[in-house]
């Protein structure tokens, strides 16, 4: 608009056809067809200054979606989207879920503000933050999936990279009065010269649509060290914080070239079930470039 507003519409019209067998609780064979359609309008309004030392663009979000209710839930069943990450990344998407045999059904609207400064040396800033409320018609998500009810979790995001070869990230998903952190991630990646990687935390709250009752809490590394053009040696971990144990252990070999990539990768892995035992794993790869 004359003023800087991006206004966008939009409209989609999804048709599915299943033919299902032995889905719980029955055992007959299925034929289920759905017609899903919804439209919407995507609002934005972007403000921009410039700096000495770069620019920055602040941009108020605002979304409305209307669309059917979901149906036949039980009759086809869930391969594809049994669970939903729910953060900044997917706030605005037309359907948050990860597979097509869930939909997002119902009317909602999503509001957000994003931050972006673009220094003079090529390092940058984004922010993120924001909201989705459900309106009317049938939540299509499940409890612990922090878009059940009538609000949604806070969701937020954070990545800093100062320069080339270093960067930083954070995000969380935390109730709307800020009284418990479903989930959050951090993460922090480098590139010195022959030596690269990335280290990260991981929490996640119990998530029940997803069949897993118990929080998660994790550390994750890996790094990488190129001694010759061609050659190179990696290794990483992922740690369990609240078991207090080694959940998978790797280090490898790999020749990297313009024809042609190779690897011989040893991976160690503890189940979550103590009563399991822990597998082991030598795998070689070899990857060709023309083929």
């Amino acid at each position: 608009t004359s003023l800087g507003q991006v206004v966008t519409p939009f409209a989609r019209l999804r048709s599915d056809l299943y033919i299902s067998e032995n889905v719980f609780p029955s055992t007959e064979k299925e034929v289920t067809s759905r017609m899903l359609p919804s439209v919407g309008v995507d609002m934005r309004w972007p403000f921009i200054a410039s700096y000495d030392t770069g620019q920055s663009i602040v941009t108020p979000v605002f979304q409305a979606i209307a669309a059917t209710d979901e149906t036949d839930r039980e009759k086809i069943g869930n391969e594809d989207a049994i669970s939903v990450n729910f953060d900044s990344s997917n706030l605005f998407l037309q359907d948050r879920f990860t597979g097509l045999d869930r939909y997002e059904g119902g009317s909602r609207s999503n509001v957000g503000l994003l931050y972006t400064y673009l220094g003079e040396n090529g390092g940058f800033a984004r922010v993120s933050v924001g909201e989705s409320f459900h309106i009317g018609g049938k939540n299509s998500f499940d409890l612990g999936s922090g878009l059940d009810g009538t609000k949604s979790d806070l969701v937020g995001a954070v990545t800093v990279q100062p320069w080339e070869n270093l960067g930083v990230s954070y995000q969380a998903r935390v109730e709307e009065d800020f009284s418990k952190i479903n989930v959050q991630e951090a993460f922090a990646n480098y590139s010195f010269n022959r030596l690269s990687g990335n280290i990260g935390y991981l929490y996640y709250d119990s998530a029940l649509e997803a069949t897993s009752l118990d929080a998660m809490e994790r550390i994750e590394a890996d790094s990488s060290y190129r001694f010759a053009e061609a050659w190179s040696l990696f290794g990483g971990f992922t740690y369990d914080l609240i078991n207090d144990q080694f959940r998978s252990k790797k280090a490898g070999l790999a020749f990297d070239c313009d024809c042609m990539a190779a690897s011989l990768t040893y991976t160690e892995t503890n189940p979550v079930d103590p009563l399991a035992s822990t597998d082991h794993t030598l795998k070689v790869s070899v990857e060709l470039r023309t083929i």
